[in-house]
C-alpha cells in the first residue's frame, strides 16, 4: 500500500467525524428567570400580570408551605420598594418597566431577608 493511500484513509475517516459532530451555531437558550419588555411588548400584554401569567406562569405559584397559620406569598418588588403580592402587577404597565426577573426563594431570603421564601418577582424600570 503507498504512503498516499495510508494517509488518505485516517484523514477520510477523521473528516467524516469533526463534520458529523459539528452542529453550526446554536441559539442561547433564553433564560427563564427573566422577562424583558421586548418579550411583554411583541406578545401585546398591557400589564406585567398578564404577561408573567400567560410566559412564566410558575413565577406565580407558592411551592410548599411553609406554615399552614401563614403561609408564605410571593413578593412583588418594583425597583427597591415592595408593592405587595402578585395581584400588585396588575397596576404595572409594560411600557414603564425595562425587565422582570423572578427568585426563587433561597435567593430571595437572601437577599430581602427573612418572609421572602416563597420567592420575589423583581421589577426594574432601569436597563
Amino acid at each position: 500500500m503507498s504512503v498516499t493511500r495510508r494517509l488518505t484513509l485516517p484523514l477520510l475517516v477523521l473528516l467524516v467525524l469533526f463534520t458529523g459532530c459539528h452542529r453550526g451555531p446554536s441559539q442561547p437558550r433564553p433564560d427563564l428567570d427573566y422577562l424583558t419588555q421586548d418579550q411583554m411588548q411583541e406578545n401585546n400584554f398591557r400589564n406585567v400580570y398578564d404577561a408573567v401569567a400567560a410566559l412564566r406562569g410558575n413565577w406565580l405559584i407558592v411551592h410548599g408551605t411553609d406554615s399552614f397559620q401563614s403561609p408564605s406569598q410571593v413578593w412583588v418588588y418594583y425597583d427597591q420598594t415592595k408593592l405587595g403580592g402578585i395581584e400588585t402587577l396588575r397596576t404595572v404597565l409594560v411600557p414603564d418597566i425595562a425587565y422582570v426577573r423572578h427568585y426563587n426563594g433561597i435567593d430571595a431570603t437572601t437577599r430581602w431577608g427573612v418572609g421572602h421564601s416563597a420567592g420575589v418577582i423583581f421589577v426594574s424600570s432601569h436597563q
